[in-house]
This record gives structure tokens, C-alpha cells and sequence, in this order.
């Protein structure tokens, strides 16, 4: 295995020896003009050059904006390297008319092509990562809490809108697992006449099943904390959760402050395929769990 290793090395070291060799010769039998870039730089230009014209290949351009964003794009390459269109056309012909010379420059070329291949497959995969890596943290995001909407509310007789104060909110996407958790702080008014407010948290399933919880509402002019939980299915996802925040059976006046609405979703564990495990003090925090098998 050494011995392999050392003879690989020892052709690489003479592959680049023959390289430069032959650019020499090359340069020697051919004598670079001094305004005119050297082998290694022209093939650097053309390398950019060809990459530009892949990528413009496959961006969709409308009527006769090719026509005129390709000429400017390779000006813009052309520019980097402190010339002009006419200045490189005119050290082309001189490279082509030198075959064996340009052959060497095309083989740096290509080398150089490889290398930003490479470099283009290495951004793409981070940005994916990236990419991953935002989508995920929105995620959590949204489990630390569902309640994208307002997170205080007043009631009085007067409004016209519905007192009991429906929601519904669509998950169909997130593939919930583990529980549901409502909480809120609860303050009741001098005017409300409410008997046995409840709040009501249902989760509707694509079987056509929902399961719903209540809790009673401690009536206090004092704010007061008010939480519901709801244990999930462990075998499919809801599509959407909904409820009331204040239901009650009767028509009188309500009159209450809502303040530090949080609906988050809550598992005890995780999946074996995560990357960690949650220690006492995470337990209890909204987390992103693996979504099992249907």
C-alpha cells in the first residue's frame, strides 16, 4: 500500500513537471507578446468564458434580451482581466494560429473547468444545506408557538364579530406529533355576565375523526393562566387544529382581556434518529420531531 501510494505521488510530481515543461518549450518556441496574457492566464479567461456561456445556455431569457445580455456578460469577464473584446479576439487569433501552443492552453482548460465544476457541486451543497437548515429552524419556529395571529384580545358586549372568539389552524404540512398546548392569560371585565367560559381545542384528522378537550375558565377580574393540553394520534397527522377561546352555552355579555396566547407543540421524546436527546430541562420545549412511517 506505500509503495502504491508513493509511486501514485511520484507520477503526479512528474505529470506536473511534463506540464510545465511543455509550456515552456512551448512559450520558448512561441514568444508570448508582452501585452498579451500568458498560457496560464488565457486559459483561466477562456475557462470563464465557457462557464458563462453554459450558465446564459440554460437561463431563460425573453425576445432579445440573449442578444443583449451575452455580449455584455463577456465584456464584464473581459473587463476583469483588463481588456476589450476587440484586445482578446485579436490574442485569440494570435493563440490559434499556434496550434501546439493553444492545444497546451486547452489543456489547462479543461483543468480549469474541472476546478470550478468542482467549486460550483461545493457551493450548491452548502447552499442546500443552508437551505435545509432555514427550513428547519422556521419550523421550530412555528411549533414554539402556532398562533401566528394576534396574541391579546379584548371582548365587550359591543362587538359584532363572534365573542366566542373561533379559530382554526391549517398543520397539514407540518405533520404533528405529541401534544398540544394551549395557554393563555385570562382577565375578565366588570361588564361580563359569562357563565362557565370554556375553551375548547379540537384536532381534526383525514380519517374524519376529531378529538377535542375543555377546560373550564376561572372566572377572576385578576389575570389568571389558563392551559389545555391535547395528546395527538400516534398513527396519522391532523390536518388542522381548531377551537373557541371563550365557549359558552349561553347568549349573555362577555367582557374579558386575553393576553400571551401560545399554542406550541410538546413531545416527551424523540425518535432514535435524532441527532440528540433532550435533557429534564428541554423536555417541556417545542421541538421538531421525525415524522414515522404511514
Amino acid at each position: 500500500m506505500g509503495y502504491k501510494r508513493a509511486f501514485g505521488g511520484f507520477v503526479a510530481r512528474f505529470s506536473a513537471v511534463l506540464v510545465v515543461v511543455t509550456l515552456l518549450m512551448a512559450c520558448g518556441k512561441h514568444r508570448v507578446p508582452r501585452a498579451y496574457p500568458k498560457p496560464e492566464e488565457m486559459a483561466v479567461i477562456l475557462a470563464e468564458l465557457h462557464m458563462l456561456e453554459s450558465t446564459l445556455g440554460f437561463a431563460p431569457m425573453r425576445g432579445n434580451a440573449r442578444q443583449t445580455e451575452i455580449p455584455g456578460a463577456y465584456k464584464f469577464v473581459l473587463e476583469r482581466h483588463g481588456l476589450t473584446t476587440l484586445e482578446f479576439d485579436t490574442i485569440r487569433k494570435w493563440y490559434v494560429e499556434r496550434p501546439d501552443l493553444y492545444q497546451d492552453v486547452y489543456r489547462m482548460v479543461l483543468e480549469e473547468l474541472s476546478r470550478m465544476e468542482a467549486d460550483v457541486r461545493i457551493y450548491n451543497e452548502r447552499e442546500k444545506e443552508q437551505r435545509k437548515l432555514a427550513e428547519k429552524e422556521a419550523v421550530e419556529a412555528l411549533l414554539a408557538n402556532l398562533w401566528q395571529d394576534t396574541t391579546h384580545l379584548v371582548v365587550t358586549p359591543e362587538d359584532s364579530a363572534d365573542s366566542r372568539l373561533p379559530f382554526r389552524i391549517a398543520v397539514d404540512t407540518l405533520k404533528l406529533q405529541g401534544r398540544l398546548k394551549l395557554s393563555a392569560g385570562y382577565r375578565f371585565l366588570r361588564r361580563d355576565e359569562s357563565r362557565a367560559p370554556r375553551i375548547m381545542l379540537s384536532a381534526f384528522y383525514n380519517d374524519s375523526v376529531a378529538d377535542t378537550v375543555y377546560h373550564v375558565i376561572a372566572h377572576s377580574f385578576q389575570e389568571q393562566v389558563q392551559e389545555l393540553s391535547l395528546d395527538l394520534k400516534r398513527d396519522t397527522f391532523p390536518l388542522y387544529v381548531d377551537g373557541f377561546l371563550l365557549l359558552q352555552d349561553s347568549l349573555t355579555a362577555t367582557s374579558a382581556h386575553i393576553s400571551d396566547l401560545r399554542l406550541r407543540v410538546l413531545t416527551d421524546s424523540l425518535d432514535q434518529g435524532d441527532a440528540k436527546l433532550l435533557s429534564g430541562e428541554e423536555a417541556d420545549q417545542p421541538v421538531l420531531r421525525k415524522a414515522r412511517e404511514r
